[in-house]
């Protein structure tokens, strides 16, 4: 509990300001559904950036004290940096879909290494090889890039960069929900650590690849309408390259969960396809209508 008053309290209070931040943008907006998607896209771009200089390039590391006895220790870090990531990724979709100006970039910028800074003076994050002056000069490009695609996908974009969204999207509602916190931090799931000579890297090489394997053919089989036969195929084959996986120690899965654990992950991604393109849908359906009207 001495945690939650030194550690766990910042990453909340962080929370709260997301959370506020984000209702503001809800409130502001028309388009709900499109709002609430481009928001899973933002925060997909700097969830697969975290991965590789948080977790591979091992560049700081958080201390919020949330998680008691993880599997592992990376995985109370990793609520901490999904506290952060999900604040930043807010604040980019404030700036896109109220247009800012180009000086609220800097201006939130400095604000953010200020957290960093504080957070750091606090003992409840650190860094390695990372420095302040990098979140401050990289956020104002992050900025511009929401901005830049917030407009692309309100006129309307190319198939192909239609399915990098979705693609972005969903990295939170199915690695980091469903397989992280719903199956690893509950110990039914888990992936090799000693594949590689890192423990962590290991783990999280195969927790990529794991997410990749599953996405790539649900995405085509859901975007190039397959046929019933095809699908039941696709779907089969998933579940035998989840067998042979976890035959070889690849995936460790609880004894006798193997058919929910994969179950859930294979037809979780599918869902999650689904809703994302409903929810970016959603802006086709009012750009006809106000064309009708």
């Amino acid at each position: 509990m001495s945690y939650f008053w030194t550690n766990t309290i910042w990453y909340v209070l962080l929370g709260i300001l997301t959370i506020i931040e984000l209702i503001f943008v809800m409130l502001r907006v028309d388009n709900r559904r499109l709002t609430i998607a481009f928001y899973l896209t933002l925060l997909g771009i700097v969830l697969h950036f975290e991965t590789t200089i948080f977790i591979f390039m091992d560049a700081y590391a958080y201390y919020p004290m949330i998680i008691k006895n993880p599997p592992m220790p990376i995985d109370d870090m990793l609520m901490g940096n999904l506290f952060s990531q999900t604040s930043v990724s807010a604040t980019a979709l404030l700036i896109a879909v109220l247009n800012l100006k180009y000086y609220w970039f800097i201006i939130f910028a400095v604000m953010y290494g200020i957290i960093e800074e504080l957070f750091l003076s606090l003992g409840i994050y650190s860094h390695n090889w990372y420095q302040t002056w990098m979140t401050v000069v990289g956020l104002p490009i992050y900025f511009w890039i929401a901005k830049k695609m917030y407009k692309k996908i309100i006129r309307g974009i190319k198939p192909l960069f239609y399915y990098g969204y979705i693609y972005l999207g969903l990295f939170l509602p199915n690695s980091v929900i469903l397989t992280h916190m719903f199956f690893i931090l509950t110990r039914h799931q888990d992936f090799n650590t000693t594949l590689l000579s890192d423990p962590v890297s290991s783990r999280f090489l195969i927790f990529w690849v794991h997410f990749h394997l599953l996405f790539l053919p649900i995405m085509l089989m859901y975007f190039l309408g397959f046929k019933f036969i095809w699908k039941v195929l696709v779907i089969l084959v998933l579940y035998l390259i989840y067998y042979i996986s976890y035959k070889l120690n690849l995936i460790w899965i609880k004894e006798g969960w193997f058919l929910p654990v994969s179950s859930a992950n294979i037809f979780g991604m599918y869902l999650s396809v689904v809703i994302l393109d409903k929810l970016y849908d959603s802006n086709r359906s009012m750009t006809e209508n106000s064309k009708v009207n």
